[in-house]
């Protein structure tokens, strides 16, 4: 019997007997079907998304052939498990095969969907099983013309999409360069993912964990209140990309940053600036959650997505991410891998090779995930800080950092765990004095504003909480911020008083010299004598729970403001907190309470209404 019969016979559910290598076939069709359907709505997806769908899921560079190969390896396989249960029981085969494959390929293409939840995905899935083993019986002959004619009919519109994103991709790299911005200066803006200011000897810190910054602030403006927009990535990244508050953008776990507002790669890459990214956090600084806009080269993949390997193959179809979860990891290795700092050094100084030497100036943003857990730098690193962990609950600890409570966590494994975070600084801070040397160097440090950041800070025990995204109290709001201005202006100066990441287009816009209406808010490299308020959002639940296990941030919305050297916090059950920043730094003491606040409270609640209420921010 061969194919064509073989799906009649599925089809019809007649006493025709399936035979084990029709079942085979029958799968292998199946397979193609739904390799040519996942590869076909990622690629509308990316298009859609502007070219960011793919780095959600961390794919290969390859995905193009590897989802087609992945599926048609797993339906094999599984076709194979079924043509032996069709020398068994054949007159069952056929209804079985049928049933199976529409499940699952109904459940792969519903596992692509971000957000969607898994037993809901089984459950649609196994509807769409039965839906397809009934149409198949009910309808053979239409059956059989469709799942033949379904995969190259999708190979041509996968084929046409790969076509116009390569054509576009070349047509932009040839793209003459605007020569508005001949002979200005670089910008870099180095981000360092989960660094908070109090943990580095830069601000005082009693380890040294950043001789590097220690010595390079000597030529930079310190700025020893720098606070973040959010206490974790996205709407800190969304804030700093476009001068905009977190409540302005409305971005989220599920939400990425839409094109209301302009971003500062738009800005400069209009302006004939070179731009490029080079992303460790390819978790939320992916290009499908936006960051990626305006940048004419954006490096959010892993190199070992470069590689061609089964494991890689499997990682790129959803069928086979959840095989790799299933498979021990000698197998197909360790599925969460990350980009140190030497990695991201090494593409930006390449790709700094390749675009530098001309007349163009660039703008690159360099996000560093060292300082993220798990709190594990790279294996050649001497630790000068802590040890490496000494036992399996050690290292489970480390590696599920970021999804403990403080009350799952000891006090010796907390040591460990900031002893850990510690070393990880003082990785980073050497690769970040090496790449200052090397610029230095090239004698492209002097031609370039550099703005050094975090993002957002981290909990290590303080207020009975752990990791990010917890409160808006300064271990998670408080960040570094260096401003190397170019040809070595205003070097050694220390700016007291508090700002906000949310300016930083603002400022890259008036050093360079250019019109910034796009961008609200007030240049860091000449603010105002007056002290402007400054305001930190964290919204990881939209309802309100007074549940007191939670974390603050668990519990509602929060919203914060930093000014007259007091930080205020609004609860999500308008519970309110008020402590002085510079004599309580770690602050233990709440003022809130105290009838000598009332006045700093009444101005700081107006504040906080001020900038929260005012319509686009401005």
């Amino acid at each position: 019997m061969d194919g064509a019969s073989e799906g009649r016979a599925v089809g019809t559910g007649s006493k025709r007997a399936a035979s084990p290598l029709g079942v085979a076939r029958l799968a292998l069709l199946f397979g193609l079907l739904t390799g040519a359907l996942e590869l076909t709505q990622w690629l509308v997806r990316n298009r859609l998304s502007g070219g960011g769908a793919l780095g959600t899921f961390q794919m290969s560079r390859h995905f193009y052939w590897m989802i087609p190969a992945s599926n048609l390896a797993i339906f094999g396989a599984i076709g194979a498990v079924l043509g032996l249960f069709a020398r068994v029981r054949p007159a069952r085969a056929a209804g079985a095969a049928l049933a199976a494959m529409g499940f699952l390929c109904g459940l792969a293409i519903l596992l692509t969907i971000p957000g969607f939840y898994g037993y809901a995905a089984v459950a649609l899935a196994a509807g769409l099983g039965a839906v397809t083993s009934r149409h198949a019986r009910e309808h053979p002959e239409r059956f059989r013309r469709a799942l033949m004619a379904a995969p190259p009919a999708l190979g041509v519109v996968a084929a046409a999409l790969l076509g116009w994103d390569h054509l576009h991709a070349t047509l932009t790299a040839r793209r003459p360069a605007s020569t508005a911005a001949k002979h200005a200066p670089n910008v870099l803006l180095m981000v360092l993912d989960t660094v908070r200011a109090e943990s580095l000897s830069l601000y005082g810190y009693d380890r040294d964990t950043t001789p590097n910054l220690n010595r390079l602030a000597a030529r930079a403006v310190r700025f020893d209140q720098a606070r973040s927009t959010a206490p974790w990535t996205l709407p800190s990244h969304a804030s700093m990309f476009t001068g905009r508050w977190p409540h302005e953008l409305n971005v989220g776990e599920k939400k990425p940053l839409d094109r209301a507002y302009p971003t500062l790669a738009e800005a400069l890459g209009s302006r004939g600036y070179a731009t490029a990214g080079f992303i460790a956090n390819t978790f939320f600084c992916n290009q499908w959650f936006g960051l990626g806009r305006g940048f004419g080269h954006y490096d959010d993949f892993y190199e070992e997505q470069a590689a061609v390997s089964v494991a890689e193959a499997l990682r790129c179809s959803s069928l086979g991410r959840l095989a790799v979860k299933a498979l021990p990891e000698p197998l197909v290795g360790v599925e969460r891998r990350r980009k140190d700092a030497g990695r991201i050094n090494a593409a930006f100084l390449g790709w700094l090779d390749r675009e530098g030497g001309g007349d163009r100036p660039f703008f690159a943003f360099l996000n560093y995930f060292d300082a993220h857990g798990p709190f594990v730098p790279p294996a050649d690193f001497q630790r000068p800080f802590g040890r490496p962990a000494a036992n399996a609950e050690e290292e489970a600890m480390i590696h599920e950092w970021d999804v403990r409570s403080r009350a799952g966590v000891t006090d010796a494994q907390l040591e460990l765990a900031r002893d850990s975070y510690d070393d990880c600084l003082a990785y980073l801070d050497r690769e970040i004095g090496r790449l200052f040397d090397e610029l230095d160097r090239r004698g492209v440090l002097d031609e370039t504003l550099v703005i050094l950041t975090s993002d957002h800070g981290e909990e290590l025990g303080e207020h009975g909480l752990v990791g990010h995204g917890r409160s808006l109290y300064d271990q998670e709001t408080r960040v570094p911020l260096l401003m190397f201005l170019p040809r070595g202006a205003r070097g050694g100066e220390t700016v007291a008083e508090a700002v906000s990441l949310r300016d930083v287009p603002a400022t890259v816009l008036d050093v360079l010299g250019l019109e910034s209406s796009d961008f609200p808010g007030v240049s860091l490299a000449s603010r105002p004598a007056d002290e402007t308020p400054v305001l930190a959002e964290v919204r990881i639940k939209d309802g309100i729970s007074k549940n007191p296990a939670r974390p603050p941030a668990w519990r509602g919305p929060m919203a914060a403001v930093v000014a007259e050297g007091f930080s205020y916090i609004r609860n999500a059950d308008g519970r309110e907190e008020l402590y002085d920043v510079r004599t309580d730094p770690a602050q233990l003491r709440d003022l809130a309470p105290e009838a000598g606040s009332a006045d700093v409270l009444k101005r700081l609640r107006e504040n906080l209404e001020d900038l929260t209420t005012v319509e686009n921010g401005d």
